[in-house]
């Protein structure tokens, strides 16, 4: 019955549109709808629909026939699987995609471009990640990270760590438990045939186990009475003072390692947001470039200040080329971007004077989508809980930044039913186009003074025009 009603609708869109068709006998009964279509009279070239274009309605398609039975369902199946959507074949699609499993693969293919994009050209990633790694080649000096061991063990994952430890404890152990049992073999404690007055130097040891049992009992005091050294032998006093100042040693150091990897503030950064643009604006005359940045978490950072990097392309007149050259410029929180330290109580607005010692003096708004630089921005600050210095950071890249907009200040507002202040992250990127002329900061430099000279040769030629009053006798 589908395939029926499939050949009527075709049938009808034909004839609706071909030129000097065969008046047909119009038949309205659903039952011979099929008689209807073997009776009418078609072009040898006449084409009917396929499956694909009645369900996903994309193109006419007066190429396949219509299938008829169920090997022809599925030949029509892999015909479309070779046709085109968009000049692209519909079985590419399957083709393309990735069939190894991955349980962290991102499900949307647009959050993977988003992702992709934050890191894409970048030095620091939007999210503050430093998009650099090191060559297999450089691994040579990698006996270095051992001169530091405490940091580097602060860096090693979680599960290095406690193998780490681990193993530590478990050499420590084995180490003397050969010492323990190469005392009581000397000694001649495992010997079958000792005399009657001799005294061993541990008590109930039989075999390696017995030792290895022992070197554990004694590195963390466990203590179960059933072996225990004797004052027969100084050695095994001496040998067990020795393992229990080791016992102690190994503890410390994990107990410090542990707590430092539990209080690093890895974290903490991730309250912290900056806005997703950068923008130039014009503030008393001054071109300024402003960032907002703003701590979600209530407990905000304390003695915070920000600095700010801008990667380019340099050149030496020596003709020295730096194709990464890092050069510093200065970010401030104030009105003219001259003090860099400021307390972040809710969105603060950061900002860097463009004048004649800022790598964007010569840059108009046409110059910076051309160019390839990338602008870091990076806020230190301390911690309230723990008092440790963290380092936020994310970057800007040229078409990141707008020309001629400025924030909305609506991120504060004073509640008069709460007497407190209100702050709103929502408004953190909100915007709005403002009259900053569209020139560079030398070009209106220099306008500006050609215009002082004009006025004032225009006030001097009026001065000289001016009739001379003569002097009164």
């Amino acid at each position: 019955m589908d395939c029926d009603k499939c050949t009527d609708l075709s049938n009808r869109h034909y004839n609706k549109h071909r030129k000097n068709t065969v008046k047909q006998s119009s038949h309205t009964s659903h039952n011979k709808c099929s008689q209807n279509n073997n009776n009418e009279v078609k072009p040898k070239n006449a084409r009917k629909w396929s499956h694909s274009d009645l369900h996903f309605g994309i193109n006419l398609i007066y190429e396949t026939p219509l299938p008829q039975s169920d090997n022809e369902v599925a030949d029509d199946s892999a015909q479309f699987a070779s046709q085109s959507f968009f000049g692209r074949p519909f079985g590419s699609y399957a083709a393309t995609q990735n069939n190894k499993w991955n349980p962290f693969r991102k499900k949307s293919g647009i959050l993977a471009v988003m992702h992709a994009q934050t890191k894409k050209n970048r030095v620091v990633s939007k999210h503050g990640r430093i998009n650099t790694y090191r060559k297999s080649e450089s691994n040579f000096e990698s006996h270095r990270f051992l001169k530091d061991f405490f940091t580097s063990m602060i860096e090693l994952d979680w599960s290095w760590t406690f193998f780490s430890f681990a193993a530590s404890f478990f050499c420590s152990w084995l180490f003397f438990a050969v010492i323990w049992y190469i005392v009581v073999l000397v000694h001649g404690d495992l010997a079958e045939d000792k005399d009657e007055d001799h005294v061993v130097c541990v008590d109930n040891i039989q075999d390696f186990t017995s030792c290895f049992l022992f070197s554990l009992e004694t590195q963390h005091t466990i203590g179960y009475g059933g072996r225990a050294t004797t004052e027969q032998c100084s050695v095994a006093i001496i040998v067990m003072s020795l393992q229990s100042i080791v016992g102690v040693i190994i503890q410390a150091c994990m107990a410090g390692i542990l707590f430092a990897k539990f209080t690093k503030p890895t974290n903490r950064g991730e309250t912290i947001i900056f806005s997703k643009n950068a923008l130039i604006t014009m503030r008393n005359g001054i071109l300024y470039l402003v960032v907002r940045v703003g701590d979600i978490r209530p407990n905000h950072l304390i003695e915070c200040h920000v600095s700010g990097h801008v990667v380019m392309k340099e050149e030496t007149s020596e003709g020295e080329s730096l194709p990464y050259g890092l050069k510093r410029i200065e970010f401030g929180a104030d009105l003219d971007a001259s003090q860099e330290y400021f307390q972040m109580l809710w969105p603060v607005t950061i900002s860097h004077k463009i004048d004649e010692n800022s790598p964007l003096y010569e840059f108009s708004p046409r110059d910076i989508l051309s160019k390839q630089f990338e602008i870091i921005l990076t806020i230190e600050g301390t911690t309230q809980e723990t008092a440790n210095t963290i380092q936020v950071r994310t970057s800007y890249l040229p078409n990141e930044i707008l020309w001629g907009y400025r924030f909305e200040h609506t991120c504060v507002a004073y509640d008069k039913q709460l007497t407190k202040y209100v702050v709103s992250y929502h408004t953190l990127n909100q915007f709005s186009a403002d009259r900053t002329p569209r020139y560079s900061a030398r070009d209106l430099k220099e306008r500006r003074h050609k215009m002082s000279t004009m006025s004032t040769m225009s006030n001097m030629s009026t001065l000289s025009s001016c009739p001379s009053i003569p002097e009164s006798s």
